[in-house]
């Protein structure tokens, strides 16, 4: 058990210099609480310890606060740690359902997003998870009864990298080892550990499953061995096919034109595919922005808005991503949260910055006495508000009065965007419109004082466990 340790550990230390990375010097394991992570940490000490590998193993505990034991399991972490003299990092978390999202993966979105952060201020560069064979078969059934692709029958990698920056490497150095083996472990060094009493409740699929396992394994006597091997042939399948979809999205990405985008792809280029090598060029370039692959219902729906209806600015919202078509391309950006307030009383004192936590954004004001807003201007009653309709803004000096919707489209502002930017009111005059600038005519105004005004949207990283992590 501790050899399979430390074979894991110089297999991702060396992909962690492959990929660019420093030497690992800090390795985590994800501790539950539970026998197999209680067994993974123990068995880790002491691979570094016979190895005497220059290695710092610290200790990750995600508190979803879900049950009303999640306080002791933190407390039994925390005690456990201690005695083992090992670093201990806990976060909680605030476990919350996304639209079509259910708990099992809300939570697993909110259990990686901790570790990510985790990992980050222990330093860590190895994560360490204690997922087994037995945890293995149960993945890719059930992924099987659920219809799911090459991708998720490859089942769950050994090692991979994870993270929005990709800068983790997660390990997985027991995915060959039986769960019969682990007890062994356990017994034999007569490690503690807690029970999570929903592992007993058969309304999760998972738990329903493991339930009929033991008849299957008597029916089956090879079943855990040839459930393995066939997902390694998948995954190796669905790497070919990873493989051909590089080659067929390479010509098809565009520089994004704004920072907001975070990818682009080529309309016409996705359009001249054949639907199955436009599907795989979809899943793909959605799992490199670290999104789980969509499900074959979800994949159609985005083909048939995004790719061949015509006309229009479809958009549909994919977990963290809001994809659209805009002008020949489509485009993915963060789905940023909902916006609480469209209309904002504000109160400008001088200040550099306003935030508005309602809009998930801020004004930013600059003195500039050249070509700002006249002070005036700024101290008479403020609104922030979305737009209604009809607005009008003059865009530079001695220009005419434009129409925001021409002059949105005109600056390349998608329409799905648009809804996010709000228009600043000083009275009844609109001053600032998000994404185009500052009103410009003010032939009354004196010379100064002037101010710029800019708003910056606050942007969340996307924290998704990425490829292969559908059922971790």
């Amino acid at each position: 058990m501790t050899d399979k340790v430390a074979q894991a550990l110089q297999a991702g230390a060396a992909f962690v210099v492959s990929g660019g990375g420093a030497r690992a010097g800090t390795v985590a394991v994800a501790l539950s609480g539970g026998r197999d992570s209680v067994a993974l940490l123990h068995a880790l000490r002491a691979a570094v310890v016979a190895s005497s590998l220059p290695l710092r193993v610290v200790a990750l505990h995600v508190h979803h606060g879900l049950q009303a034991e999640a306080d002791k399991w933190d407390v039994f972490c925390a005690t456990l740690c201690a005695d083992w003299q090992l670093p201990f990092y806990s976060q909680r978390v605030s476990v919350s359902q996304g639209r079509g999202e259910g708990l099992e993966a809300a939570a697993r979105r909110a259990r990686y997003a901790a570790l990510e952060a985790m990992c980050d201020e222990a330093g860590a560069e190895l994560l360490l998870f204690a997922h087994h064979l037995d945890d293995q078969v149960e993945t890719v059934l059930l992924r099987l009864f659920r219809g799911a692709g090459l991708a998720g029958l490859g089942g769950m990698p050994s090692l991979r990298r994870l993270g929005a920056r990709q800068q983790i490497v997660l390990l997985r150095p027991w995915l060959d080892v039986g769960r019969d083996d682990i007890d062994a472990y356990c017994a034999v060094n007569a490690l503690p550990w807690i029970d999570d009493p929903s592992n007993d409740d058969s309304r999760f699929a998972r738990n329903a499953l493991r339930q009929h396992m033991p008849a299957l394994a008597a029916a089956f006597p090879a079943l855990r061995a040839n459930v393995a091997q066939a997902a390694a042939h998948l995954a190796q399948a669905g790497e070919l096919l990873d493989a051909l979809a590089t080659q067929w999205m390479a010509g098809l990405v565009r520089t994004p034109r704004d920072a907001s985008t975070l990818a682009e792809l080529d309309l016409a280029g996705l359009r001249a595919l054949p639907p199955a090598e436009a599907d795989a060029v979809l899943r793909l370039w959605l799992r490199e922005l670290g999104t789980q692959a969509p499900s074959t219902a979800r994949l159609s729906a985005m083909r048939a808005q995004l790719i061949e209806h015509e006309g229009g600015e479809p958009a549909i919202q994919h977990e963290t991503l809001m994809l659209h078509r805009f002008r020949g391309r489509v485009l993915a950006r963060r789905a940023g949260p909902a916006i609480e307030s469209e209309d904002l009383a504000l109160h400008w004192q001088g200040e550099a910055r306003l935030a508005v936590p309602a809009w998930h954004g801020e004004l930013r004001f600059t003195r500039d006495d050249t070509f700002g807003l006249p002070e005036a201007m700024l101290h008479r009653p403020l609104r922030l508000a979305a737009r209604q309709g009809g607005e009008r803004i003059v865009l530079r000096p001695g220009g005419p009065a434009r129409a925001l919707k021409q002059a949105y489209q005109e600056a390349g502002v998608p329409m799905a965007r648009r809804a996010r930017l709000p228009l600043l009111w000083s009275g009844d005059q609109l001053v600032f419109a998000a994404g185009l600038g500052m009103h410009r005519r003010w032939p009354d105004a004196p010379a100064a004082p002037r101010w710029r005004v800019e708003w910056v949207e606050w942007v969340e990283p996307v924290a998704s466990p990425g490829q292969g992590a559908a059922a971790e």
